[in-house]
């Protein structure tokens, strides 16, 4: 699904204390205004033992408290809860799941039964989302808050879900790890995201984009957009407008998500990089985080970071041919072995035609890529090299190849990326926070943040991953608001501790590392930071094969 819309007021919300403050203050306020005032909520995990803080008159409380102070007052509650205990949490050693799910869903079925509501006051509805036969392992993946009252519409939507895990103040130290994002709203996109809410208590599979015309008068564009595969046709929006954006970026892209593995953005950002986009990526560091084992995604991650690298090499060193200059190349390019079709090949500099802004042979194969991931076609991530791995997203990289071209040789050679080294770059990307002194208490980056040029920005349920983009139910709000943007950014930035212009990122991160402060610090990730070789048995644990990475 994708809607153009509006909003009139946007507001940031950083970090799990100020997301918790704030949906407790909309529950009070709904349950101040009574009958009429409706809470209507989607989400991945909602724990109904949560604490909320206390707000607006309204003493700290749990989660299950607060909505049926607000049913017995006449509000109307509807809770719509992916029924996750059919698909993913049997999956072995998936160490994310710290309670017993079936006791989680009696909590809030003990609510139904033991309190007494007006009629209709509070309903809950499980969702089993679930995947094809060959992907079994998806997931309901939306966090969406819809509130209605006499005097206003509010939606809040982004990383966050219901639970104590989710709770981090702003300053990250080690019992503050968690570091998440997302935007509270008002104005047209509550009419929009509350008609997809609608379909989905009704059941449909997926919602059905709103026939009504857009009011947009609002101040601020916003752009809806969603993943859904349940239906005949599969909508896989998110990455599809990630893409568009990417592609048309001139001066920079953040980015913050716990992992980066999508092929289709991966090799949109390469395009970027290779036209003198600066890229930006934030992601959990992943020999610190709190997370436990990270080796899944590291291990997808240092193929996209050796291909960004690439996009801005001033030299590298091959298995085969030694060191190899940039200067001393005629061209350079990344492939995937096995296609002899035009149009499998993203050209790096020192290719002329890179060097100017939106090389059409670069926008073609990416749209192309887009288009065929879009359709499901999943023949690129077949493995030649490893064709007995568990799952298939990160064999693509696996095949991946460099080919580059002397100015002094007749024919190019050819090298497995994982076989290219010592990469000297202007184009290296990948960022992390480090806790000092706190073995593996490292800020655990879980937000779903997209910054391109100040122009725009991405917040949302949707990771950067193959599973988000390809499988599991999203949304994303693409807040096209310069203002709003760059004040947003800048949030983040000042938060990081780091400069404002994008341009002095790399000089801050590298003068942080080896600080003993004790604080929280960027640092630039090295290959090393991501190795993990593809015999290990973790690597290919439950974060590879149940998350299809």
């Amino acid at each position: 699904m994708r809607v153009d819309t509006s909003c009139d007021t946007a507001n940031f919300i950083l970090d799990g204390d100020k997301f918790f403050l704030e949906l407790h203050r909309h529950i009070r306020r709904a349950e101040l205004d009574g009958k009429g005032a409706t809470i209507r909520l989607a989400y991945w995990k909602a724990d109904p033992s949560l604490t909320l803080p206390a707000v607006d008159g309204a003493p700290q409380r749990t989660l299950a408290q607060a909505l049926s102070s607000a049913a017995k007052a006449g509000v109307k509650v509807q809770v719509i809860l992916w029924n996750g205990w059919k698909s993913e949490c049997f999956v072995p050693h998936h160490h994310f799941w710290r309670e017993d799910w079936t006791a989680w869903l009696d909590k809030w079925k003990h609510l139904l039964t033991e309190w007494k509501f007006p009629d209709g006051s509070l309903e809950f509805k499980y969702h089993s989302y679930a995947g094809t036969t060959l992907h079994p392992f998806t997931s309901l993946h939306i966090k969406i808050a819809l509130f209605k009252t006499s005097g206003s519409e509010d939606l809040l939507l982004g990383g966050m879900n219901l639970g104590e895990d989710y709770k981090s103040a702003t300053t990250h130290d080690a019992a503050n790890h968690w570091h998440d994002a997302a935007v509270h709203l008002k104005g047209d996109i509550h009419r929009v995201v509350g008609h997809y809410w609608s379909e989905l208590w009704a059941g449909k599979t997926p919602p059905a984009a709103p026939l009504t015309p857009d009011r947009s008068g609002g101040d601020k564009a916003v752009t809806f957009v969603t993943t859904d595969i349940q239906g005949k046709k599969a909508e896989r929006d998110i990455r599809k407008e990630l893409v568009g954006h990417i592609q048309k970026a001139k001066e920079f892209v953040y980015m913050e998500n716990q992992a980066l593995t999508d092929p289709g953005i991966i090799d949109a950002l390469v395009a970027a990089a290779a036209r003198g986009v600066r890229i930006i990526l934030m992601v959990p560091h992943p020999k610190e985080t709190v997370l436990g084992d990270y080796s899944g995604y590291a291990y997808v991650m240092n193929f996209a970071f050796r291909a960004i690298a690439m996009a801005g090499m001033t030299s590298f060193t091959s298995k085969s041919a030694g060191k190899v200059k940039a200067s001393d190349l005629k061209d350079c390019s990344l492939r995937y072995e096995g296609w002899i079709l035009s149009g499998r090949s993203l050209l790096l500099p020192p290719s002329p035609q890179v060097q100017k802004l939106g090389c059409l042979e670069n926008d073609t194969y990416i749209t192309d890529l887009e288009k065929r991931l879009h359709s499901g076609d999943d023949s690129l991530m077949q493995s030649w090299k490893h064709p007995n791995l568990p799952f298939r997203p990160a064999s693509q990289f696996m095949n991946r190849g460099v080919h580059w071209k002397l100015k002094t040789a007749w024919l190019g050679t050819w090298e497995y990326l994982e076989n290219i080294t010592a990469i000297e770059s202007e184009s290296f990307s990948m960022y992390s926070p480090l806790l000092n002194g706190a073995k593996g208490k490292s800020p655990y980056v879980h937000s779903k943040v997209a910054i391109v040029d100040d122009k725009l920005a991405f917040i949302g349920s949707s990771n950067w991953t193959y599973r988000s983009m390809q499988f599991d139910a999203e949304v994303s709000a693409v807040i096209q608001d310069g203002a709003f943007v760059k004040a947003m950014r800048e949030e983040i930035f000042e938060h990081w501790g780091m400069p404002k212009n994008v341009s002095q990122w790399r000089a801050a991160a590298e003068k942080n590392v080896g600080k003993t402060d004790g604080k929280v610090n960027i640092v630039p990730l090295t290959l090393a930071d991501l190795q993990v070789s593809y015999t290990s048995l973790t690597a290919w644990g439950s974060w590879a094969a149940g998350n299809m990475i």
